[in-house]
């Protein structure tokens, strides 16, 4: 086979899907992409769960599968759906870097339900959902904050330090100012869940602190 010839065989060629094997995988990429919902929603720890994002994981999912079952093997169709797709421009961020992970999730699964790998669809899907779960559980988290204190001229360094020593796993001093008669310490903190409300207790009782605020890196106010 001559150039000429592998060319236009790649740009004619075009493997024909029965209705049978568009249905099945259809099926299948539904069935996968409510999987995929199902496990988004409950392995969500973030402050305002997002039903719009998953629905869209959804789509994701099923436009993928119809995409790759239009492509197939004829490379015209490829490189025009790459043109398409080059004009789209995405400009809601991504704020938490797990849902990147969930759209690639639901794109892969609509590659394979498309080509027809249902197999790897399938055992890709249950392992990740159990590893989601499996981290979204806190097995082998530990919770890292800031713990911001507020106080005045009065505060004690060393008091401070010693009441957050004892009601967390690791301290780290990330800031301390001083202006005039204000004074606010930053520690990196680690602890487990549940707990700010005791370090909280344990630094506000102490001389000289006006405030005291527990903050995740992610935003959430603990305290």
């Amino acid at each position: 086979m001559n150039k000429k010839e592998l060319l236009n065989y790649l740009l004619e060629n075009n493997t024909n899907i029965s209705i049978e094997e568009i249905v099945i995988g259809l099926i299948m990429a539904v069935v996968l992409a409510a999987f995929i919902y199902v496990v988004y929603k409950k392995t969500y720890s973030g402050v305002m769960y997002s039903k719009n994002f998953n629905v869209t994981l959804m789509a994701i999912c099923i436009i993928t599968t119809m995409v790759m079952m239009i492509i197939g093997s004829n490379l015209a169709l490829s490189l025009g759906m790459v043109g398409a797709l080059s004009i789209i421009r995405f400009r809601t961020a991504v704020k938490d870097t797990k849902d990147s992970a969930y759209i690639f999730w639901a794109i892969a699964v609509g590659i394979a339900c498309g080509t027809g790998i249902y197999s790897i669809a399938v055992i890709g899907s249950v392992l990740i959902a159990l590893v989601m779960i499996f981290m979204s559980k806190g097995v082998m988290d530990e919770d890292t904050y800031l713990l911001i204190v507020h106080g005045d001229s009065k505060v004690s360094m060393s008091d401070v330090a010693s009441a957050v020593q004892s009601n967390v796993k690791k301290m780290n001093l990330k800031m301390k100012n001083v202006t005039g008669s204000k004074t606010d310490i930053t520690y990196e903190v680690s602890f487990g869940k549940n707990k700010d409300t005791e370090l909280i207790g344990a630094v506000q009782k102490l001389e000289g602190v006006t405030a005291v605020n527990v903050v995740t890196y992610n935003g959430e106010i603990a305290g």
